[in-house]
């Protein structure tokens, strides 16, 4: 049966592939172009939509997501990884916004956010889209430098990663969605639109911050520890600008800031670690690290997630050298 189901689904893609578009060109006339298709004949990107039983689409309360087929079947080793039955079908046949008896009653939103999923013993454990990803940034260490550190708000920016306003879509449009009826080319064109309407990020320019910094707390025994911010700041943007994963959630210019700037605004000067943490623990606050471990805290713990191997946690001087002392000291 389920071979049947992809063999039928292929065959319904490989039609709608044969089937031309019709786009505006440069010089305004309508071009003839053929969307280029998957390796397992799916289309290549097109608008996810919260289907529903409900009578009133705009009930759902949740804006559609527009998906990247093409390229999420580039990062998986097949597509049972994500089809977990086994039939390549959408995902909304078996889990729609209210459940259904095909999907054991899971939701929607929890077949695409749980991270808490159980084990399968025989057979294949599911994947839902926030627990792939944050295996993914747990396990490249690259990634794993500050989400060893900080982990991602859930809050509204979070969402909107993902669920987004689709340009032009019309009402009737988002009616058939919901109710499972949308056309796929239709879909597509729409996911298209909105790929395109997306801006390009313009991240932290270090040149306007400081270039490096003196950390200067532990003078008793240890010369300033010179910190070049300008290079972690240039070494950041780099591996996030290199994933695409990175660059759809790191979607404002000093977003990155906040791992060690953690509990200030996003500014290009925000206050020093000393305005928060004192030299002792502050009885007011007693859970907030005094500033020595804050530090070392953040510094580690960055290192530890990128398999940093120089400076050893034991090695003081690989930081600070030690201070020579004076006469008078």
């Amino acid at each position: 049966m389920r071979n049947r189901t992809k063999l039928l689904l292929l065959a319904a893609f490989a039609l709608a592939g044969a089937a031309c578009l019709l786009f505006r060109g440069p010089d305004g006339t309508m071009a003839a172009k053929a969307p280029e298709l998957t390796d397992s004949g799916a289309l290549p990107v097109q608008v996810l939509f919260p289907v529903s039983a409900k009578p009133n689409p705009g009930a759902v309360g949740m804006k559609p997501v527009v998906f990247t087929h093409k390229l999420h079947e580039s990062k998986v080793q097949n597509c049972e990884t994500c089809h977990h039955t086994g039939d390549p079908v959408p995902c909304t046949t078996c889990h729609t916004v209210e459940g259904c008896a095909e999907g054991n009653f899971v939701t929607l939103e929890r077949a695409m956010h749980a991270t808490n999923i159980r084990q399968v013993k025989n057979g294949r454990t599911p994947e839902s889209c926030v627990s792939c990803h944050t295996k993914l940034y747990s396990q490249r260490k690259e990634c794993a430098g500050c989400h060893s550190i900080v982990k991602p708000n859930h809050n509204a920016q979070w969402c909107a990663v993902c669920h987004q306003k689709v340009p032009n879509m019309t009402q009737e449009q988002f009616a058939k969605g919901v109710a499972g009826k949308l056309d796929p080319m239709e879909g597509m064109r729409l996911a298209e639109a909105t790929i395109a309407a997306r801006k390009e990020v313009k991240y932290a320019d270090p040149t306007k911050m400081n270039y490096r910094m003196v950390i200067d707390s532990l003078v008793d025994k240890y010369e300033p520890n010179y910190f070049n911010h300008a290079r972690h700041i240039v070494s950041v943007e780099r591996k996030i600008k290199g994933n695409l994963l990175a660059k759809a959630f790191h979607n404002s210019p000093r977003v990155f800031c906040k791992t060690c700037h953690h509990h200030t605004p996003a500014l290009a000067t925000p206050p020093k670690c000393v305005s928060c943490h004192n030299s002792r623990i502050d009885k007011k606050y007693p859970g907030r690290p005094p500033l020595k471990a804050a530090y070392h805290l953040q510094c580690m713990g960055c290192h530890d997630g990128m398999q940093v191997k120089r400076p050893r946690k034991t090695d003081c001087t690989g930081c600070h050298k030690l201070r020579v002392a004076q006469k008078g000291d």
